[in-house]
């Protein structure tokens, strides 16, 4: 090789060098998550927070990791739901609009609507994402199968912090339908939702769910799981946890129904369901697919159209610890023993008749306020056994080397300080 041809070549080298660098440089900025932003009245492509774009332009525009921020206003659409969420990227509802300066959200102050207008799912989530909704209002929709406001197929979803209003599905879910996959439900308003099978969420697991932080309120299903409906398979364990769970109605489990699953209830408060079976909660196993549930720290309060609390059919081991049942006809009631196991320790218990209590009851008025938590002199202060829960209903410790409070409140301990007394001379 002459000395031409190497310098030609070492040149040539370089050159792809460059060139490869730079392909790398611009394979990493479009790894770099973007952020859009949109408004009722967004139109072009650039989608930034001066000059935001229309909905539909961001979602088609986003890739996975990628933000969008949507102002005020109501969002309608068109065919099968108001958005299909096709990319692993995060929606964010209540942004303020403004063009220019720090990006400031406010879902309660600005309002993020989409509706589904009576004729259309709101969400559809695509298989095999993991997409996050948060702060927004999903109302009017409605499905003629199921998720009549979010339908989410095998999918890891964060769904946090929406208000999930008057929406309708014919078959599962009308607010919340998690078909397969995982999910993590925090801080959500669901409320006036309906549908066949659970007016406010419908779970059919094979992963992890959480359902935590929710209020979950005045939802209907004709058949059953009037507010949560968790069912099946896979050997996950669902996680409910600090829901405020009231005044929703079924047939079977007004309030929660598992069945055919494990499930662990920790800090909820179920309050004025209604059914004809289990107004509070409703268990159902299966011969192949029995019911494993642990009930720790939850407090059930007026639940009535039948004839329990909890009711526990076939194929059910449940485990109930520091637990407040009041104000219902039949606390628990196990209608088939031989195919089923309740233990349950202290727990409080104050209705009409309360047949099984297991070990360690407390059998008094629990002494609840007007949002169900402990009055000062309660019965249930200081009366549970320890369990490993560091906090309760409303986030806040329990004590730690002492003995918590039956319930989902644990009542503040008041610090007495010993008093000193300085000789200032």
């Amino acid at each position: 090789m002459n000395g031409r041809t190497r310098q030609f070549c070492a040149t040539l080298a370089v050159g792809m060098g460059l060139v490869l660098v730079l392909l790398a440089g611009l394979q990493r900025a479009r790894a770099a998550s973007a952020t859009l932003f949109v408004k009722p009245s967004g139109s072009g492509t650039a989608c930034t927070q001066l000059a935001s774009c229309a909905l539909q332009t961001a979602l088609d525009q986003a890739t996975d990791g990628d933000a969008i921020y949507v102002a005020p206003g109501v969002y309608t659409g068109t065919g099968g739901a108001v958005i299909t969420v096709t990319k692993s990227i995060t929606l964010y509802g209540g942004w303020d609009g403004a063009g220019s300066g720090p990006v400031v959200r406010d879902p309660l102050a600005y309002p993020t609507t989409l509706d589904g207008e009576d004729q259309r799912r709101v969400v559809y989530i695509e298989p095999n994402l993991a997409p996050a909704l948060d702060g927004f209002v999903i109302t009017r929709g409605h499905s003629d199968s199921s998720g009549g406001g979010i339908y989410a197929e095998s999918t890891f979803s964060i769904i946090r912090n929406n208000q999930i209003i008057h929406n309708y599905a014919a078959g599962d879910g009308g607010a919340i339908f998690v078909n397969r996959g995982s999910a993590q439900i925090v801080g959500n308003k669901i409320v006036s939702n309906t549908a066949t099978w659970a007016g406010g969420l419908r779970i059919i697991n094979d992963a992890d769910v959480s359902i935590t932080g929710n209020e979950i309120i005045s939802n209907v299903a004709s058949i059953s799981g009037g507010g949560i409906d968790l069912e099946c398979c896979g050997g996950a364990t669902p996680f409910v946890a600090r829901n405020f769970i009231a005044y929703n109605q079924s047939s079977s489990g007004g309030g929660v129904l598992v069945q055919v699953t494990h499930a662990r209830l920790e800090n909820n408060i179920l309050v004025g369901n209604q059914a004809s079976a289990g107004a509070g909660l409703a268990l159902a196993g299966m011969d192949s697919y029995p019911v494993s549930i642990t009930l720790v720290h939850n407090t059930l309060v007026g639940n009535a159209g039948g004839d329990e609390a909890v009711r526990v059919a076939p194929y059910v081991t449940a485990t109930l610890v520091n637990n407040i049942f009041t104000d219902h006809s039949v606390g628990i009631t196990n209608t088939a023993p031989a195919g089923s196991t309740v233990s349950a320790t202290h727990n409080l218990f104050r209705n009409a008749s309360d047949p099984f209590t297991g070990a360690n009851a407390v059998l008094d008025d629990p002494l609840l306020d007007a949002t169900f938590h402990l009055l000062a002199g309660s019965p249930a202060i200081d009366a549970g056994t320890t369990t490993g829960v560091a906090t309760d209903f409303d986030d806040q410790p329990r004590p730690i080397g002492l003995l918590p409070d039956i319930g989902a409140d644990e009542r503040a301990r008041r610090v007495y300080l010993p008093l000193v007394v300085r000789n200032y001379q």
